[in-house]
């Protein structure tokens, strides 16, 4: 099973992804003789821009991050970490990479939320060459999420203790005014383009509601250590595959649903984008109702994926009728930024890809044990 951030996203992922012939995970070709062969191609492909990225900017012993990178670091930190919480007149040029809109966004939010641009800076300067020295050596799915999270996990809290830091963003984001394109020599009418075409208000709306999902304590539950450690366990699934290992938290028990996935990722002459992509999704469900609701794995994968309230609570916001209304909006707010034309109405694939949310709905009447755990999250009471 996905992580929850990449299920979320991946209706949207599904649009910007090649669609003459390829894999819509990756540049793999889909070979369906083969398709965990396939499918671990494509999801070491899938963090193969990660593993370049960390390549490029850590020296050749991976000790240390590169010199310029460094010192690049520290023209960003002395730019977003003025000391003190007054407001002064903005310096263009000292504030080259917030510009002067976003500063002032942002130190309207409190001496403790508008210092979060500097913390993000402060954090991967400190601790990222330790971080991608770690994901360079992984020796496996299981420890790269491990250590993926780790840094997601950072964010996420910072986001969920100062969520004004979205309003400043998406606030100061259509009307940057710093020097990172110019210094970089970059156009920025293209960057001007892209912004002016979100719906800002949009973007906010949903990343606020995916927060409301994840963040905070639920039943007794920190819902971000869940999740942590709910999202590494994909791992954990995919190391199982891959190794041949044909028990519960594994693909190989579905694999005739594999391979039609993968004959869906093959785009063929003359079908439509909807077509395609509810195509795709519902081969996707298919594998996912194998997985999920086969009754004689059922029990281990509710117990290895759905064991938290926390987990519950998250599915059912994401999966609201609001929520799957704002996902709607966005891929259709998004559209013409990866795909020319018109967007297709995706409501109905949307709301089949999220009802795997609700595994006691989704699975219906061929197990009873997310049905059970519900009950028991709606039964528990946890006193101070």
């Amino acid at each position: 099973m996905k992580s929850c951030l990449l299920l979320v996203i991946l209706p949207f992922m599904t649009l910007t992804s090649s669609v003459q012939g390829h894999s819509v995970e990756s540049n793999v070709v889909p070979d369906v003789d083969q398709p965990f062969h396939t499918l671990e191609e494509q999801s070491h492909a899938a963090w193969d821009p990660f593993k370049n990225f960390f390549r490029k900017v850590l020296t050749e012993d991976k000790s240390d991050l590169q010199v310029i990178v460094k010192e690049v670091l520290s023209l960003m930190e002395y730019s977003v970490c003025e000391e003190g919480d007054a407001i002064q007149e903005c310096d263009p040029d000292k504030n080259w990479l917030l510009g002067c809109k976003c500063k002032s966004e942002f130190s309207s939010l409190g001496s403790r939320c508008s210092r979060v641009p500097c913390e993000l800076v402060q954090y991967f300067k400190d601790d990222g060459p330790r971080i991608m020295r770690d994901f360079l050596a992984a020796k496996n799915f299981e420890e790269m999420f491990k250590v993926f999270m780790e840094p997601v996990e950072r964010i996420w809290r910072i986001l969920c203790e100062c969520r004004s830091v979205i309003n400043a963003a998406t606030n100061c984001a259509p009307h940057y005014d710093g020097q990172i394109f110019s210094l970089l020599s970059l156009n920025k009418a293209e960057f001007d383009k892209i912004v002016g075409l979100l719906d800002w208000e949009l973007v906010n709306e949903a990343v606020h509601g995916y927060l409301g999902a994840i963040c905070g304590v639920h039943k007794g539950e920190d819902c971000l250590s869940v999740f942590n450690t709910w999202q590494v366990l994909g791992g954990t699934f995919l190391d199982n595959t891959f190794n041949g290992e044909d028990v519960c938290l594994s693909r190989l028990r579905a694999e005739d649903e594999v391979k039609a996935i993968l004959e869906s990722q093959v785009y063929k002459e003359g079908i439509t984008m909807k077509s395609y992509i509810e195509g795709m999704i519902e081969t996707t469900m298919v594998m996912e109702e194998k997985i999920i609701c086969d009754a004689d794995c059922a029990p281990e994968m509710q117990e290895a994926y759905f064991f938290s309230c926390c987990i519950k609570r998250a599915g059912e916001v994401l999966s609201s009728e609001d929520m799957k209304e704002k996902w709607v909006k966005l891929i259709q707010n998004g559209w013409s930024l990866v795909y020319p034309g018109d967007a297709p109405d995706l409501s109905g694939a949307v709301d089949r890809f999220m009802s795997m949310f609700r595994p006691a709905e989704f699975c219906g009447e061929r197990t009873d044990v997310y049905k059970k755990f519900n009950d028991q999250c709606d039964q528990l009471i946890v006193t101070a």
